[in-house]
């Protein structure tokens, strides 16, 4: 029933669109979203459909809490306007993108353009390759490309915070490091930023990243201060970063190097003037002067774990070091506390999980979150991932070369989605999900139960609810709606 009323809903804002075509006032407060008409521009419309900016741009995205939206112009460039259609930043740029503070939107820009006058960046034999072909004879490209690369608060006069020009040689170098911090304050390439209404102001430079809320690490070469939000030293000597770490065991000293390769850190230490461990970036407790030998029977060695160390890590507002170690193939992860005692686990109070890059969880084990009796036979745990709510794990499950996705409710210790879907993720919103019965297939909607909203419809499905469907033999991409998923569209 709940299907059949959204399609309805679908039908009866279509025909309204088709009738709207006045442009109305518009209200900071109110809630606009991307919209596309028959010729595939895009404008803005509010909840009743009614259109507040004429579609116009090629692309648009949707408004910031503070008002603010990227759109792309005819010429595939970039900019940003704010919800009475004028521009913030002029649409010269090729890529953008915003970032959320308390109070402000920062914006990120990166703009491109050419130059001929740094003669030792001009490219040698631009046409050669080792595979031959090619028709570029020339001997020198003297066209160099160049990125300017910036980042502004955005206002009725957008303000500068920094600025930097690049050659386009690496990905790496054209944008910049942001971490958006709380209390209006922002981290941009290792210099950190206070927004305020009037003025930017440069709090400290060095600074490796955020401690907590309040204090941060400030470092220059191989020394480390402790510093407030306000750059105020809250440590008067100095913490020494070291490439090799100490461990007193009962009967014998090891020094173990912090890196196994130049890309590949154990952990990263530092020593303070009475010559105690502690790692970063936990500052509030030393590794134990003396460490006792391991009393798991059946466990390696307190030197082994040592010796075979791969990972070293602080677990946070606790009394315990992670060790993560292996030993003839096999992987131990065990605690240590500051009294220097070994662990298996850690208390059920303390919340801590090992996650890889990509999000998976590594640690604890994984049938720690789902027991085995809740696995369809046959099938075995690939990866377990949290969702955004910490009682929801996203657990992919495999049997011979078949995946299959669902979602565990922990706190229910039962399946809110059962693990029928190839792929099952989070909308943004958080009140949908988006799933693919098979791999390949049109991607549908559930709401946050699990109940299916929309049958598998689309071609592709973006988190932010940007949607590709065919029809008429061509593909069409426009936005639902994050609430009712009503198409944003003029059919």
């Amino acid at each position: 029933m709940i299907k059949h009323m959204i399609l309805l809903c679908i039908l009866f804002f279509s025909n309204a669109c088709a009738q709207t075509k006045l442009s109305v006032n518009n209200t900071l407060n109110e809630n606009l979203y991307p919209y596309r008409d028959k010729a595939g521009k895009f404008g803005y419309v509010d909840e009743n459909m009614q259109i507040h900016i004429e579609p116009q741009y090629d692309h648009a995205e949707f408004f910031t809490e503070h008002g603010f939206a990227v759109i792309t112009d005819h010429l595939g460039k970039k900019g940003v306007i704010n919800k009475s259609d004028q521009l913030v930043l002029p649409s010269e740029h090729e890529y953008i993108r915003l970032f959320m503070l308390n109070d402000f939107t920062l914006a990120e820009v990166n703009s491109y353009y050419y130059t001929r006058w740094r003669f030792w960046e001009w490219e040698f034999l631009p046409g050669f390759s080792l595979s031959g072909g090619g028709s570029d004879k020339r001997l020198f490209d003297t066209k160099v490309k160049r990125v300017k690369k910036a980042v502004f608060v955005l206002g009725q006069k957008p303000r500068e915070i920094i600025e930097e020009v690049v050659t386009d040689k690496s990905y790496v170098d054209k944008y910049f490091d942001i971490k958006a911090l709380d209390s209006n304050q922002v981290l941009i390439d290792n210099r950190l930023f206070k927004i305020e209404p009037k003025q930017v102001r440069s709090i400290a430079s060095g600074v490796k990243g955020p401690l907590s809320p309040e204090t941060f690490a400030r470092q220059k070469n191989n020394h480390l201060h402790l510093i407030d939000k306000h750059g105020k030293r809250l440590s008067e000597k100095p913490f020494l970063e070291v490439d090799s770490v100490v461990f007193n065991l009962e009967n014998k000293r090891i020094a173990l190097e912090t890196s196994l390769s130049s890309n590949r850190s154990i952990t990263s230490a530092y020593k303070n003037a009475e010559g105690a461990y502690f790692i970063y970036p936990n500052f509030s407790k030393a590794l134990p002067q003396l460490i006792h030998e391991n009393e798991y029977a059946e466990d390696p060695t307190a030197e082994q774990l040592i010796r075979g160390l791969w990972l070293l890590a602080s677990v946070p507002n606790s009394d315990f070091f992670l060790f993560m170690s292996f030993r003839d193939g096999e992987r131990f992860i065990r605690l240590l506390d500051t009294q220097g005692h070994w662990h298996q686990t850690l208390p059920s109070e303390i919340p801590f999980t090992i996650v890889r890059p990509s999000g998976d969880i590594l640690w604890p084990s994984q049938l720690e979150y789902i027991p085995q009796s809740m696995i369809p036979e046959g099938w075995m745990i690939r990866r377990i991932n949290q969702e955004q709510d910490a009682s929801l794990y996203n657990i992919s499950l495999v049997k011979n070369e078949e995946v299959r996705h669902g979602i565990w409710n922990n706190e229910k210790k039962d399946w809110l989605i059962t693990p029928v879907y190839d792929q099952v993720y989070r909308m943004n919103n958080t009140k949908h999900w988006r799933f693919q019965l098979k791999n390949g297939g049109l991607w549908g909607i559930m709401d946050k139960e699990g109940k299916v909203l929309i049958d598998p419809t689309y071609h592709t499905l973006r988190p932010d609810g940007w949607v590709t469907k065919e029809e008429n033999g061509a593909y069409v991409s426009f936005y639902l709606h994050p609430q009712t998923l009503v198409e944003l569209r003029e059919k």
